[in-house]
């Protein structure tokens, strides 16, 4: 694997403060979300996921609409960042 962007770095530690604060595991919050049972691993250990996939393991975590912009902010930045070089 090679190393994860700072975005998904972010985006993997968002992810994990929703898990512990939902007390389910990342296998159960993935099962619950119809996808493998390693996805939520995956994002919080930094892995690039498509969009639907993340859009449905927020969901499940019942992630807010501030969750959402934060996590949209963090990928804004990201990218500003990779422009000004």
């Amino acid at each position: 694997m090679t190393d994860p962007t700072p975005f998904n770095r972010l985006l993997g530690e968002r992810v994990r403060r929703l898990v512990e604060k939902d007390g389910r595991s990342m296998e159960a919050i993935s099962l619950a979300a119809g996808m493998g049972p390693h996805t939520v691993s995956r994002i919080v250990h930094g892995h690039a996921v498509k969009v639907e996939t993340l859009l449905a393991v927020m969901y499940e975590l019942d992630a807010g609409p501030s969750d959402l912009e934060g996590v949209y902010a963090d990928f804004a930045e990201h990218r500003k960042e990779r422009a000004d070089g």
